[in-house]
């Protein structure tokens, strides 16, 4: 308890300078034009101070605003199609800090979903897309193009270096196959990403514009203690102002706790070395739930009291598989998807904290428009789940994640119902509102899908950014919205079910990748940065009103 308790204390040492924000006392202020001195709209201006970054839009006349605390920032700005600038500067200085950019179209700079737009849609793209957007995007790609197949092929097997457990597995026939395409997408003679290619134009790039209504926001983005933590879900505990997440890292191996109203971070080492901490949620009881995804493991899932902070390990030794995405249902109990199981989820009893294994039927080839057909995976399909969800009667909605479909069991009677989306891959996240409608991220199709449980009906909504892939949802019962992130268009994306309308909020970091995330008692949205090792959180920054119904 000693040793926790000084990590604690040097956690918040090191963050005191985020608790400085709750105070504001100076406004960073200028305009955004371009080279002829017009208005740059929608640019992201960000005020970086230590391991806090404030960051706000350009408006349409060009102006921004950040309300930060006084001290010195590294100031930023970028915009679409302009070279990036920064500068220092002392943010109680009274003058205007103005930018002028410079047109520049930078491959580098283009969002995962902005490259993917200028592929086409075919057998060896569908087999690049399912095989290497998961764990990232075409923005990584990017970081290798120009790589001839050997090239590619020496390189995927030993991609992840020291984090071996995260390496994919590849046949010798898969390796050449994905090789192959990559060359021809990627290589050294490829349609704009070889070193020698033509730049697309700026109308060949299917950006969406920044809408009117995302002007407004504002979001606040923070460091997280351990380096290299793999900041990758996030769940809100509303009542105590706790935003939850999980450090998806062997190595770093914690639960992740930042305190909102202080804006201190605190961590709690999980025992089992390697357990691999997913994606948290919040239980009726106000505990902190989090599933462990290694393999081979009997830990499966810890909790975390949120007054003690006590950390407790729930095993399971007869089972090897890791548990993945987890759902609360009305009854309290637990429910749990795995990645690492080919034809089972599990159940888990809060009172006796006993496991339950629940097998579901694999079909005996993968349907044709599915992420394993299109990832050309041989052999006799898996069943893996991907995420949970549970509905206001208590049946349990999965996802099973190469076979693109959602089914539903029904805990009483065993019973399974299975139901499969058009023209959706795969789905990583799915979502109950509070009219027990079904909603679904189609990942690979790149639409928010919904399944009207009554009818049975399905729905699929086309998000402004046409490579968008929507990742974790969450919905505001006050206004209806919902919300997800947007993995490939590094968005935060909110949804009107009333007016079918998108809103993309830009996430300031580019390659943020967002996957599960929290909604807090203000209508803030907190995400975890995977790759940037932050913790996110997006104001809005318009007035919330109750969505009639």
């Amino acid at each position: 308890m000693r040793i926790f308790n000084r990590f604690v204390m040097a956690a918040c040492a090191v963050f005191c300078l985020s608790a400085t924000l709750s105070a504001t006392d100076a406004v960073i202020h200028g305009v955004v034009t371009d080279a002829a001195g017009k208005p740059v709209r929608g640019a992201i201006v960000k005020a970086t101070a230590g391991d806090v970054t404030v960051s706000r839009y350009s408006q349409s006349d060009g102006r921004y605003e950040i309300s930060v605390p006084a001290g010195n920032y590294d100031l930023s700005v970028e915009a679409y199609g302009f070279a990036a600038k920064r500068q220092k500067l002392d943010a109680a200085q009274a003058a205007d800090t103005n930018f002028s950019l410079s047109p520049r179209l930078d491959l580098t700079r283009l969002s995962a979903a902005d490259i993917d737009a200028l592929l086409p849609d075919n057998a060896q793209t569908r087999m690049i897309r399912a095989a290497c957007i998961s764990c990232h995007s075409f923005d990584r790609i990017m970081n290798r193009r120009g790589s001839t197949s050997a090239q590619w092929q020496e390189f995927l097997p030993n991609m992840t270096g020291d984090r071996r457990m995260f390496q994919p597995k590849y046949s010798p026939d898969e390796l050449n196959k994905l090789g192959a395409a990559l060359e021809k997408y990627f290589g050294p003679d490829s349609p704009y990403f070889g070193p020698d290619s033509e730049l697309p134009t700026t109308g060949q790039i299917q950006h969406a514009e920044v809408s009117d209504a995302a002007l407004k926001a504002t979001y606040r983005e923070y460091r997280v203690p351990t380096p290299d933590a793999w900041v990758h879900s996030v769940a809100v505990d509303p009542a105590r102002d706790i935003a939850w997440f999980a450090e998806y890292d062997y190595q770093s191996n914690k639960v992740g706790r930042f305190d909102i109203a202080s804006q201190k971070f605190t961590e709690y080492p999980v025992p089992s070395p390697k357990s691999v901490p997913h994606t948290p949620i919040v239980g009726k009881d106000g505990r902190l739930w989090m599933p462990l995804d290694a393999v081979n493991l009997s830990a499966k899932i810890v909790s975390v009291d949120p007054t003690s902070g006590a950390l407790k390990e729930y095993k399971w030794p007869e089972k090897s598989a890791g548990t993945h995405t987890i759902a609360v249902a009305p009854d309290g109990n637990l429910w749990l998807s795995s990645m690492s199981s080919s034809d089972e989820f599990f159940g888990f009893d809060i009172e006796t904290e006993k496991f339950k294994a629940f097998k579901h039927p694999v079909p005996a080839a993968y349907p044709e428009d599915s992420a394993g057909a299109y990832a050309q995976l041989p052999g006799k399909p898996t069943g893996i789940t991907y995420a949970v969800a549970v509905d206001s009667k208590g049946n349990v909605w999965y996802t099973e994640w190469l076979l693109g479909l959602i089914a539903r069991l029904d805990p009483k009677t065993g019973a399974i119902a299975e139901f499969r989306p058009p023209s959706t891959p795969n789905m990583d996240g799915i979502m109950v509102d509070s009219r027990d409608n079904v909603w679904f991220s189609d990942f690979m199709g790149n639409k928010l899908g919904k399944l009207d449980t009554k009818t049975n009906a399905f729905t699929l909504y086309q998000p402004p950014t046409a490579k968008a892939r929507p990742y974790g949802l969450v919905e505001d019962s006050k206004t209806g919205y919902i919300w997800y992130g947007d993995f490939s268009g590094n968005n935060i994306t909110r949804f009107d079910p009333k007016t079918a309308q998108f809103v993309e909020y830009p996430i300031p970091t580019r390659g943020a990748y967002p996957r599960f995330i929290g909604l807090d008692s203000k209508g803030r949205i907190w995400f975890g940065e995977w790759w940037s090792n932050k913790l996110g959180m997006l104001d809005p920054g318009d007035s919330q009103t109750v969505a009639s119904r």
